[in-house]
């Protein structure tokens, strides 16, 4: 994590414990998506933008920022389809994904109001999680990495 500022979790200084209890709070065990978003132009840019953020920059693209602490990040894969109207798609899918959690796996999310895949922050009602971290990205002008080794 880019230590700019301070990141706390329930506004108390964060520790990697703290840290990895409360994005626990919001692992769905019975979901495979993990992260529902968008790219108004191209898919390969807007991956290639996501893996050149390092972890805490909002730029150039900060969405899905909790797949970075995943040991599994390099196994994971994008899908993806055309649409015209990608804003409605992106709020549809987010939608059907929050009327299809598991009951079990929804009361046991730290925010169970708002169901959502683990890395997306805001629901289709553009409702953010309530998940009581703060810091935790800050402004930066883009850096110049090469890909997802360069985040270990």
């Amino acid at each position: 994590m880019l230590s700019i500022r301070a990141v706390e979790v329930d506004k108390e200084p964060v520790t990697v414990e703290a840290l990895a209890k409360r994005l626990e709070q919001y692992w769905l065990p019975d979901e495979c998506v993990l992260y529902i978003g968008r790219a108004s132009k191209s898919v390969r840019k807007r991956v290639r933008d996501y893996y050149r953020t390092p972890l805490g920059a909002t730029r150039p693209h900060a969405g899905g920022w909790w797949l970075k602490t995943l040991k599994v990040l390099p196994d994971l894969h994008v899908h993806f389809t055309r649409t015209n109207d990608y804003l409605q798609a992106e709020k549809a899918m987010l939608g059907e994904f929050a009327k299809r959690v598991s009951p079990g796996s929804q009361a046991a999310l730290h925010d169970p109001e708002r169901p959502m895949p683990f890395a997306n922050r805001k629901n289709e009602d553009d409702l953010p999680k309530r998940h009581l971290i703060s810091g935790d990205t800050v402004p930066l002008e883009p850096v110049n990495l090469v890909g997802p080794q360069s985040l270990s």
